[in-house]
């Protein structure tokens, strides 16, 4: 069979060569006026030209990094792994880290007594916004900052719980970051339930004995926010007895009892324990019982970053005298600039005694780096304070045994000697 070739339409032929033919003249048309302006001429359509290109490369960039930070699992995957690996590898930069009874031996050694060893008298390395890799906003909840924070020697972890406000969370607590001034408009890239944290701090920071610091005490302060619920308060307490029943204090201490207690406690009595603090006592609800230390009357709990500044003498007297006996914080609020740039004085803070000033620990900038110093935690997660910020436990001596033969001496000191009977005639 003899074969044929195809034959085009003559009117389709001949409409696609009309195309053509008119996509060039256009074409040419434009190249002329294009390379006349070029040349001198009529400079308008030039610059539109311009303009309209450097719109579309901007609008391209504006697109480019806002699909980069959308709220998609591939997304917070990338940025949690890229600022887990740019996190300083601490124990690398630090092989002479020394756990709680070391560095107590060497305080010992230098002659501090054992009873200024108490919870009071330390700074204890601290990290703020337990749980975020910075910045605030589009910033990451994951639990691998919390490793990488126990990592970097952190023993107190300041925590920002918020009720969950979505329909049928029943306003569970959960982590997050909310823009300063909003009630409700979260900024970090994703929230976490708080059981996700508290379960990773607690395995990490006494569970893992790889860290020198896992014989340690823990102190947790559960920075309530928001307006959280006794649904909130149950669901915490609840996930305080899964994670963390073993290492918590006597009952002796539970509610707020013997909070000035607690603060005059032995550090060795404190080993594998987990001080649990909040700026509420959540009364009448069962986490009342899991927290040790919480607001009172008269006495700051957490002091804002100018609190140190301009005080007269006497001011700051009064306040490092209330600070000897209970514990302080300060912590700049996560959303704020102060917390993502480390540009606060933790060292003025200290100097009216503050145990624990946190840090955001993902800012390496020279804050952060005399923070991590050995001077101060480069070698241990404590640091015993200035002797007039220590807070001396006043004892009375036993009274001494009178010396008169009439009354005793040694053992008998005090009891008289006993004539002997008379004997009636």
């Amino acid at each position: 069979m003899t074969s044929v070739s195809p034959v085009i339409n003559p009117e389709i032929s001949s409409f696609f060569s009309r195309m053509a033919a008119s996509i060039k003249d256009k074409w040419s048309a434009t190249n002329t006026k294009l390379f006349a302006n070029i040349s001198g001429g009529d400079q308008f359509s030039l610059l539109a030209l311009f303009f309209l290109l450097v719109l579309a490369i901007g609008v391209a960039v504006v697109y480019f990094k806002k699909i980069q930070l959308l709220e998609t699992p591939g997304n917070i995957a990338r940025i949690t792994t890229a600022a887990a690996a740019a996190q300083t590898d601490y124990d690398n930069k630090n092989p002479k880290r020394m756990g709680l009874n070391d560095y107590l031996d060497t305080l010992k050694k230098s002659g501090v007594p054992e009873s200024h060893f108490i919870l009071t008298n330390f700074y204890v390395s601290t990290v703020n916004a337990t749980g975020l890799f910075f910045p605030a906003k589009d910033g990451v909840i994951s639990p691998m900052a919390v490793r990488s924070a126990v990592a970097a020697g952190a023993r107190a972890f300041v925590i920002d719980v918020w009720p969950d406000l979505l329909p049928g969370k029943n306003f569970a607590p959960i982590v997050q970051t909310v823009e300063s001034g909003s009630a409700w408009r979260r900024i970090s890239l994703n929230y976490l339930p708080l059981e996700s944290v508290l379960t990773t701090l607690i395995k990490e920071s006494i569970e893992n004995t790889t860290h020198p610091g896992s014989s340690s005490p823990v102190i947790l302060y559960l920075r309530f926010r928001g307006s959280p619920r006794s649904s909130t308060f149950q669901a915490t307490a609840n996930i305080l007895q899964t994670t963390m029943e073993p290492y918590r204090l006597p009952a002796a201490y539970y509610n707020c009892r013997n909070q000035d207690k607690v603060c005059a406690m032995s550090m060795k009595s404190l080993k594998r324990k987990v001080v649990v603090i909040s700026n509420t006592r959540a009364a009448g609800t069962n986490l009342a019982d899991y927290i040790n230390v919480g607001p009172r009357d008269g006495i700051k709990l957490e002091y804002a970053t100018n609190d140190p500044h301009g005080l007269s003498d006497d001011a700051k007297k009064e306040i490092i005298r209330k600070i000897k006996t209970n514990l302080a914080f300060m912590a700049p609020l996560p959303e704020s600039d102060s917390a993502e740039a480390n540009d606060w004085s933790f060292r003025d803070a200290q100097e009216i005694g503050i145990h624990f000033c946190a840090m955001n620990f993902w800012n390496h900038n020279k804050n952060l780096d005399a923070y991590m110093a050995p001077s101060l935690f480069g070698n241990a997660s404590f640091a015993i304070k200035p002797l007039p910020l220590r807070y001396i436990i006043e004892t009375i001596p036993d009274p001494k045994y009178p010396q008169d033969p009439k009354w005793g001496t040694g053992t008998n000191s005090g009891s008289p000697t006993i004539p002997p009977p008379i004997r009636m005639p």
